[in-house]
């Protein structure tokens, strides 16, 4: 009973972490979460996606063909609360919570479930809308469901992986292979079938959209970037010509070799874990903070040393793969499931040491954490978070009426998407006017009008003439002298970055 009772106040803890003040921080909101809530509004709506798909798996958001489990989970959250924050950031909350119970039941440790609740990297996916949270849990689940031989339903959890997030393409089949090596004694053969059968059911659908999607892979595929023919060249030139020598020491695959290496070890790093986080991304990290508290260090080790299953081991060397093999030094979403096998190892080593002495550094560190979060962190990643994007529309639908046109700035992204989530723009209007451009190789495309509402870069000079139009741009697009100085213009006022940088100025043109 007393073990319950601590679960549940754990459980508790995690819940008012992940959801208190979940419209405040994090402080913006990103082109992708705007994108999930609005699908889920435009499936409401009118059962189609903002392109006009009827009920898709997979859906195309800025050229990026999204599985879109999270999208139809937060249906109901969109339709109990609007379409607002809170309604598209809670099913990731949801998710985080149900990850604390998940964990305990994997592993029947206290310990673990709690330092579940409060780590810093569960919290911070956990506040905002990514896939990448909704995918830790089921494949979670699916590993407990495995260990305890439900087949079935090891099937359909593990199948909803791959509808909820890209990296579930690599990370979830290195997983059941491992899960199939290390319980290859235990597993009951007669019924494992039925379980690969459903997965392979839920493959259908992704498998036959791949050559659509193979686009965006390219795009983030650390192969794809190779060293110039210049370079290549110089350092041929170095080796005196020499293609033997060069190719020997110099190739092309030893470079691209060290560079996944170099990414795949900055996953096991002190910066990475204790110290600075996903250092190459505000918005996958808090600012002075690791993805673990400094006191983990010392559980970490002594639950190196505690008889851990070689599963966990193995989760832990396969999960930092995929992130090595993406363009990026580092970074924390796709290194997330690395966090699982951490949390395990550092609520064993958590057994070891005094508990009142772990409540006492728990607390320090969560006291810290929260300070860092609420009243820091904002300061220095809210044009990462493009936080300056909701009183923009505040301030253009406050003027809109004034104007024919509006012609709105891509200089921090693609606006379009806010414009109709802030709105609530008519997802059948919006479906069947609008202007889209697809990019390069059917990837990256962009908005380029819809309604009233047109976007690019702004550049007054050659605008300045354009005549009932209200412009939204950035500083140095509308500077406020060339203003003044032109007839007509009229100042409509400037939004701001917490740091005082100006993010766009608003111009009205008669």
């Amino acid at each position: 009973m007393k073990k319950l009772i601590i679960l549940i106040l754990v459980i508790v803890l995690g819940t008012v972490l992940r959801t208190y003040g979940l419209n405040q921080r994090p402080i913006g909101f990103t082109w992708d979460e705007a994108a999930l809530g609005y699908n889920a509004y435009s499936l409401l709506k009118t059962g189609k996606d903002e392109h006009g798909q009827v009920l898709p798996v997979v859906f195309k958001s800025f050229g990026d063909y999204k599985p879109g489990l999270y999208v139809y989970f937060a249906l109901p959250t969109v339709k109990l609360l609007g379409l607002n924050e809170v309604a598209t950031r809670l099913p990731s909350a949801i998710s985080g919570v149900l990850l604390i119970i998940v964990l305990y039941l994997l592993t029947k440790n206290l310990y673990v479930a709690f330092l579940a609740a409060i780590n810093p990297l569960l919290l911070e996916f956990s506040r905002g809308a990514w896939e990448a949270n909704v995918f830790i849990l089921l494949v979670t689940l699916g590993t407990v469901l495995f260990v305890k031989k439900k087949y079935l339903l090891v099937g359909v959890f593990f199948g909803l992986t791959f509808w909820t997030y890209q990296g579930a393409k690599m990370f979830t089949p290195m997983l059941i292979l491992l899960l199939l090596y290390v319980y290859k004694k235990h597993i009951q053969i007669k019924k494992i079938w039925l379980g690969g059968i459903t997965l392979f059911l839920f493959l259908i659908p992704i498998i036959l959209g791949l050559s659509t999607q193979s686009g965006r892979l390219k795009v983030f595929s650390v192969f794809s970037y190779t060293r110039s023919p210049e370079v290549v060249s110089e350092i041929l030139k170095q080796d005196s010509g020499n293609k033997f020598i060069s190719t020997l020491f110099n190739s092309e695959i030893l470079d691209q070799t060290r560079g996944v290496v170099q990414r795949y070890l900055n996953y096991f790093s002190p910066r990475f874990l204790f110290f600075d986080g996903d250092w190459s991304n505000s918005r996958q990290t808090i600012i002075y903070h690791g993805n673990q508290y400094l006191f983990e260090f010392l559980t970490l080790i002594l639950g190196s040393f505690s008889g851990v299953n070689p599963f966990i081991w193995g989760w832990l060397i396969l999960a930092p793969l995929p992130a090595a093999l993406s363009r990026d030094i580092v970074t924390s979403v796709r290194a997330l499931p690395m966090m699982i096998p951490l949390i395990i190892l550092s609520g064993l080593g958590a057994k070891k040491i005094n508990k009142y002495l772990l409540l006492f550094l728990s607390f320090l560190s969560l006291v810290r954490f929260i300070d860092l979060y609420w009243n820091h962190d904002f300061f220095f990643s809210a044009d990462d978070w493009v936080s300056a994007y909701k009183q923009s529309v505040q301030r253009v639908v406050a003027h809109q009426d004034e104007y024919k046109n509006v012609y709105f700035t891509n200089l921090w992204g693609q606006p379009y998407i806010y414009l109709l989530f802030y709105q609530r723009y008519d997802p059948a209007k919006y479906q069947t006017n609008h202007v889209y451009r697809e990019g390069e190789g059917g990837d990256v495309g962009n908005v380029e009008s819809f309604g009233k509402y047109k976007f690019g870069k702004v550049y007054w000079p050659t605008m300045r003439s354009d005549a009932n139009t209200l412009f939204v741009g950035g500083q140095y697009e509308l500077v406020a002298s060339d203003i003044d100085n032109t007839l007509g213009a009229t100042s409509l006022g400037e939004i701001g970055f917490p740091n005082g940088d100006i993010a766009f100025r608003l111009v009205g043109k008669k």
